[in-house]
């Protein structure tokens, strides 16, 4: 991973193993409460003297995103994009009216929030985390219910690379341990959590999952032919022979309606003309719902 190579990744203050080390250790300017750790990587989470033993089940962290993409890569897989994480943590809760801030619902106290996802809690951040919802760092990944397509941990335990963006920006989604339900520390843990981070960044906050494409169902519509834009399909001699006029897409490709007629002047001598259409692919679009 990078940060094997860099030798160092960002570990949270609070979590530091020594206290010398808040001395030794640079911090990050934007945010002041995660420092530099000299041998941090997904193995050693708060340096050489830590293990991720007995976390076996928690999320990988101290990962980059080019480290997240070429796991997935490896095992056949991809990052979501942000509109297929987007459908997947709000399950359902989408639309132009609808204003559902949680995946659990409208709920906004911490005492339904705990039950629900892994967040910081009521403490003072950085070194006050009470652990309320069981767990003071990440947490395993099935420990908290899944919303109601099945997926965990949609919001809180870490952040999460999305695919796409810019090297310096990067895209995370889902918000982490370190963040409350209000927003008056770090983010504000809602379906809508969303950051930005340069993509060599490796902390002990932020993971990913991989996401792999379903068989796109192929969708196809009846064409109608129409004279007057596609011409004729054939024409009638002197002995009422009808001959086929090639034209492209059209050969040998329709079929005969016996059930559909426009109007009532698709007639021929006062019989009824039978239309003829073909089956076509339906292009795929993309719509939303949002304007």
């Amino acid at each position: 991973t990078e940060a094997e190579q860099f030798g160092w990744s960002f570990v949270l203050s609070s979590f530091l193993p020594k206290a010398e080390m808040l001395e030794e250790g640079d911090r990050d300017p934007e945010a002041e409460h995660w420092v530099t750790v000299d041998g941090a990587y997904w193995r050693r989470p708060e340096g050489p003297s830590s293990t991720y033993k007995y976390r076996e089940n928690h999320p990988v962290v101290h990962v980059s995103h080019r480290d997240a993409a070429e796991y997935c890569e490896w095992v056949g897989k991809r990052l979501p994009g942000e509109r297929e994480y987007e459908a997947a943590a709000r399950a359902g809760h989408w639309g132009p009216k609808n204003r559902t801030l949680f995946s659990w619902g409208e709920e906004d106290t911490w005492d339904v929030a705990s039950k629900y996802a892994n967040l910081w809690g009521n403490g003072s951040f950085p070194w006050e985390n009470k652990a309320e919802d069981g767990w003071r760092g990440t947490s395993p990944v099935k420990h908290f219910p899944p919303n109601s397509m099945g997926f965990y941990d949609m919001t809180g335990n870490v952040w999460e690379w999305m695919r796409g963006g810019k090297h310096k920006k990067r895209i995370v989604r889902g918000a982490s341990y370190v963040d409350s339900l209000d927003g008056s520390f770090n983010h504000a843990a809602t379906l809508g959590a969303r950051s930005t981070l340069h993509a060599t960044t490796t902390t002990g906050n932020v993971g990913f999952r991989c996401a792999r494409s379903a068989k796109r169902r192929t969708e196809y519509d009846w064409v109608y032919h129409d004279e007057e834009r596609h011409g004729q399909l054939a024409i009638e001699d002197e002995f009422g022979k009808r001959d086929m006029i090639p034209q492209r897409g059209w050969e040998d490709q329709f079929s005969i309606d016996d059930d559909y007629f426009d109007n009532e002047d698709d007639e021929f001598d006062g019989k009824p003309v039978k239309k003829r259409k073909k089956k076509v692919k339906r292009k795929r679009t993309t719509v939303s719902s949002e304007l």
